[in-house]
């Protein structure tokens, strides 16, 4: 009877203990789960700050490069937010002239600012004056007919010209990223009517121009019109209002049009009547013109297509660097290129 009392009260003090044991178990579980929940709290609202900082650097690089592809942007200077309400980040904007490189530094801070990032990036315009260096640039061409010039030796308007002696190069007249096989095969041009004192009258294996993509920057400028107007005689923009012609598709231009700005046509374009352009003539599809007399493309600047550039009649290509650069000053250039990213 002594011994079951005393296995009764052994029982109650082992009970005792092992909930308090459990008790102690659950506790240190409790305040581990609370530990590990601030701790993933504190993480979880650092990397948000984090992010939030990223994004303002981000938000930096595209304001830089915004103000780079419009020609608005300052360099060798610290840049703030133009929103500080909503972003807290500066950059700083250099360029090497000799590489064409434009590098970026941008710093942006969470809302708190506790949280700071950095980008440094690279870029370079897809396209850029200095890599249009030839009235004409085309895959396949010849001319029929006479006379047929095409200017090399740079001459500009005077509303354009630039005053700098040294923009105003001589350049070859048609260029051609397609590599020389016979005197008639890809470029059929009379050398007699391409003038120019520079040594080569038709340039093989130049540097490919990303035509579409300056097509696309320029359908989404967005353009002024998006057909050439009819009637006989037309004129479109003038030397102080360059415009954007857009035209979705292919285009026959009959009558006599003048314009001034850009020129972009993604089929073909047909020229029955003539054309007199100031400025940048895109064709992605083929560029033929037929008729004859007085009718004919008359471009300052550049024509250009990846294709065929067959002439006749009386075209006058004239070679215009000036103007090249005026268009991409007034009208911007196509998106940057990214050549390097670093972040810290």
């Amino acid at each position: 009877m002594l011994n079951l009392v005393r296995l009764k009260k052994d029982s109650k003090g082992l009970a005792l203990i092992s909930v308090m044991g459990l008790m102690s178990i659950l506790f240190l579980l409790g305040t581990a789960a609370m530990t590990i929940t601030s701790t993933e709290k504190k993480v979880s609202h650092n990397y948000m700050q984090s992010v939030q900082a990223f994004y303002d650097c981000e938000a930096g690089i595209a304001e830089a490069m915004a103000k780079i592809n419009n020609n608005t942007a300052t360099l060798n200077q610290w840049r703030q937010a133009s929103d500080s309400s909503s972003f807290e980040y500066r950059y700083y904007i250099s360029y090497d002239s000799n590489e064409e490189i434009y590098e970026v530094t941008s710093e942006g801070k969470d809302p708190s600012q506790s949280s700071n990032r950095k980008i440094i990036a690279e870029f370079e315009k897809s396209v850029s004056p200095g890599d249009i260096t030839s009235p004409v640039y085309c895959g396949t061409g010849d001319n029929n007919g006479q006379p047929n010039r095409i200017y090399g030796d740079s001459s500009c308007p005077s509303w354009v010209d630039d005053g700098d002696p040294n923009n105003d190069t001589s350049a070859p007249c048609v260029a051609t990223p397609q590599p020389y096989i016979t005197d008639r095969d890809p470029l059929g041009f009379d050398p007699n009517q391409l003038i120019t004192s520079n040594p080569d009258k038709m340039a093989y294996n130049v540097p490919e121009l990303d035509l579409v993509e300056m097509a696309h920057y320029y359908r989404d400028y967005p353009p002024d019109l998006t057909s050439i107007p009819t009637g006989c005689t037309t004129t479109i923009g003038a030397p102080d209002d360059l415009q954007v012609v857009y035209i979705d598709g292919s285009q026959t231009i009959s009558g006599h049009k003048t314009g001034f700005g850009v020129l972009v046509v993604t089929g073909d374009l047909h020229l029955s009547g003539q054309l007199q352009w100031f400025g940048i003539v895109i064709v992605l599809g083929n560029l033929r013109q037929t008729g004859g007399g007085c009718h004919g493309i008359q471009v300052t600047g550049a024509v250009m297509t990846e294709n065929e550039f067959s002439i006749r009649g009386n075209p006058d290509v004239q070679w215009c660097g000036d103007l090249i650069r005026h268009v991409f000053d007034e009208l911007g250039s196509p998106p940057l290129s990214v050549l390097s990213w670093m972040e810290e």
